[in-house]
């Protein structure tokens, strides 16, 4: 993967790879927020892929995340919410699979701030809430919860939003 920048002016960046460029305005959107932006993006990417994969269909699929960060330079996250709202045809059991699958193997994303990072999750599905600030299973999340394994449901897909 071959990501290139170059400044254009006024804190204006444009931001090429082999198919397409987007302009990044650092006044009006940092750095930090396009990333973060971007974990969502690869978190909404694989469940809707996991979804329609399994043959269901997604209606709604909202993400937003609320973070933390150090005072002190280097200001890394210490702590990020993820805060799914879905509506699918699917049961809530499943649509939890598809985030926890997102979250805690597939996008690539997340997993670089897994290691430093606690990450929480809540999931509202079809207007019910599934989880309630939750914690992944591994990295600095501090989590207790045992989730079961869910590799079945993504026979080695990858993360699905590079793959594409």
């Amino acid at each position: 993967m071959k990501i290139k920048t170059r400044y254009i002016d006024e804190m204006k960046f444009e931001i090429t790879n082999n198919k397409t460029a987007m302009i990044i305005n650092a006044k009006e959107m940092s750095p930090v927020e396009v990333f973060t932006g971007a974990m969502i993006t690869c978190s909404g990417v694989d469940v809707v892929h996991l979804a329609t994969k399994q043959g269901y269909e997604i209606k709604k699929c909202e993400i937003e995340a609320d973070s933390i960060r150090k005072e002190s330079y280097p200001q890394t996250f210490k702590e990020v919410t993820f805060i799914y709202d879905i509506e699918s045809n699917a049961d809530d059991v499943v649509a939890k699979r598809w985030v926890l699958s997102s979250l805690e193997t597939y996008c690539s994303a997340i997993n670089n701030i897994r290691n430093t990072a606690k990450i929480y999750y809540t999931i509202k599905h079809n207007s019910n809430v599934v989880a309630y600030k939750e914690t992944i299973l591994s990295g600095n999340s501090g989590g207790g919860h045992q989730h079961e394994s869910f590799d079945d449901d993504l026979e080695g897909m990858g993360c699905a939003c590079c793959n594409h």
